[in-house]
């Protein structure tokens, strides 16, 4: 799979870091990353990362979502729009894999929970 997210997927421009993000996870790490994330364990692939506030140091500023950061670019997206990212990602994944389905969707029913979404 060359790229999971497309520019068409962006609900706006500057949501470009997180399909970076998505797109930079290899298959092989796919589901480890899922599980990660579900648990707001951030995770960085190369140039690309995706944050949670309790990733940061004690004298970084909390937020509230989810950051992703491209090189210098960052964007903090609400749980809703992150879900909307991840969730699409995770569809493709699991076209692509459909032996991963129930272990994604177990995460992914975290991820719903935690947040109320």
């Amino acid at each position: 799979m060359d790229r999971r997210l497309t520019e068409k997927d962006l609900l706006k421009q500057e949501h470009f870091p997180a399909i970076a993000f998505f797109n930079a996870i290899k298959n092989s790490e796919f589901v480890d990353t899922i599980d990660q994330i579900s648990k707001e364990i951030g995770r960085g692939f190369d140039e690309v990362d995706c944050s949670f506030s309790n990733d940061l140091e004690p004298d970084e500023e909390p937020f509230e979502g989810v950051e992703f950061a491209l090189g210098s670019q960052e964007v903090i997206l609400d749980y809703k729009t992150y879900f909307y990212y991840l969730e699409l990602a995770s569809l493709k994944y699991v076209n692509e894999f459909p032996n991963d389905k129930q272990v994604i969707e177990k995460h992914l029913s975290l991820i719903i929970e935690k947040y109320n979404l």
